[in-house]
């Protein structure tokens, strides 16, 4: 295995860009989900997210330097886990083994006592590997090539937290849940409004949604909290692409208990910049990624209620939708379960290295 050179790097130029390139060299355009600038904000620890997390860079470099597996290792403090995203490598089991051995050693070295991945350095970039139907990835979607499930558990790492996408059909016009729809005109005269949010009140909603996901996904896997403001500069763009009639806010005496927010599906059109693609997609409307869905616990019914809002405006547009990335046992999944056409599958793996 002499022909490979495993190295740990820090700033150099050279190895950045070889660290950038290997997405493109393993992806064909239609599926490559890397989005470069946030990549290099990371490797330079300038992102908006870079003064919670330590990072280190490890690359894999054939004869040639050739960039041919590719990782970032993620601690915090006080804890005893460490995290590996950001993992990319050529299909050569033999490869990974010895790549993901000299990254393990690194992290027993240091003191942790567990490994965690893949998570991008924080839950809020990105996590998990998808496990099967590849092909063209959704908007958002976690994307990798289809080995590499396989790469890590032949390196001992064991799924422990799975989840779910779910692809819906168009809801048809005579579709409707009974249940949900009595729950959502219940909800109604009870003195719940349900709205919708303007480009003029987005960042104040914005900031209201940020204070429930902050609470809500608390107990989520790999979570780690931030800061509102953090939080507000990492998503008040979603802005300039979102549709804001699939964006339904609840709220009660004043106060907002309940959101669920769909996306248009702009595959990767973003990251790859095809600006004027975003655009038409924006406006034809064809299909949804459900992105988000959260309630405060007092308010028990309403996540139907929602739900059932959503649909029917679903329904109104004559678009398809894809709920995104639900976690395995998640009361979401029943929303929409007469509308499912097929299922996508997630995984987050662990490894303990303790004897």
């Amino acid at each position: 295995m002499n022909k490979y050179n495993i190295i740990e790097f820090t700033n150099q130029e050279e190895y950045k860009k070889e660290f950038l390139d290997l997405p493109k060299r393993l992806y064909k355009k239609k599926e490559i989900m890397q989005n470069e600038d946030e990549e290099r904000q990371i490797l330079e620890e300038k992102h908006i997210l870079s003064s919670y997390f330590e990072i280190h860079r490890f690359l894999t470099l054939d004869t040639n330097n050739k960039a041919v597996a590719r990782a970032i290792v993620t601690f915090y403090k006080n804890d005893d886990s460490a995290y590996i995203g950001f993992f990319e490598c050529v299909e050569d089991y033999e490869l990974s083994k010895l790549f993901l051995k000299k990254i393990e050693d690194f992290i027993k070295r240091n003191g942790y006592k567990n490994i965690i991945g893949p998570l991008n350095c924080s839950f809020w970039i990105g996590y998990r590997f998808k496990v099967d139907n590849f092909g063209k990835p959704y908007f958002g979607e976690p994307y990798n090539k289809s080995y590499y499930p396989k790469m890590f558990e032949e390196s001992g790492y064991k799924a422990f937290e799975n989840y779910t996408s779910n692809i819906y059909n168009k809801v048809s016009k005579s579709q409707q849940n009974i249940k949900f729809s009595s729950r959502l005109k219940k909800m109604e005269k009870m003195g719940y409004e349900f709205i919708e949010p303007t480009i003029d009140t987005f960042d104040v909603q914005l900031r209201h949604i940020c204070r429930m996901i902050l609470n809500i996904y608390s107990k989520f896997p790999a979570y780690k909290p931030i800061n509102e403001e953090d939080f507000f500069e990492m998503y008040r763009d979603l802005k300039k692409i979102v549709d804001c009639s699939m964006i339904k806010l609840a709220y009660y005496k004043g106060e907002m208990v309940g959101f669920f927010v769909a996306i248009p599906n702009y595959s990767n059109y973003i990251n790859s910049k095809k600006y004027l693609r975003v655009i038409i997609s924006k406006i034809l409307k064809k299909e949804y990624i459900l992105m988000y869905l959260g309630v405060e616990k007092e308010h028990l019914g309403l996540g139907r209620a929602l739900a059932e809002s959503m649909k029917e405006q679903l329904k109104s547009n004559r678009a398809t939708s894809i709920g995104a990335l639900i976690k395995s046992g998640n009361a979401n999944k029943v929303y929409f379960k007469e509308l499912i056409a097929k299922e996508y599958h997630y995984v987050l793996y662990n490894k303990s290295l303790e004897i």
